[in-house]
Order: C-alpha cells, then structure tokens, then sequence
C-alpha cells in the first residue's frame, strides 16, 4: 500500500475488516523456518482445534 508515496506497513493480524488485495510476494524466505514449505498442503482449521 502506498500513501502519499511512501510505504504504508500494516501488520495484517490488526485488520478487523475485509481486505480487498492480496500478497504479491512471499518475502525473508531465505530465513523462513525449515517447516514453513508447502504449508498449503496441511489442513486449515477455522477455529482452534
């Protein structure tokens, strides 16, 4: 997001509303842990478990 031409970071966990854009890069992955792959591949669970 961009405001008045500087970057605007909003950490994604303080919306409390719909977000109508999507990520458009996965960034520091170089140092993402080693489980944090194909995380798209596990099951996702609303609430907690």
């Amino acid at each position: 997001m961009q405001m008045g031409g500087e970057l605007l970071v909003v950490p994604a966990g303080s919306l409390d509303s719909k977000v109508s854009i999507r990520p458009n890069a996965h960034i520091c992955t170089s140092s993402r842990a080693m489980w944090d792959s194909n995380l798209g591949a596990i099951p996702e669970v609303d609430n907690l478990p």
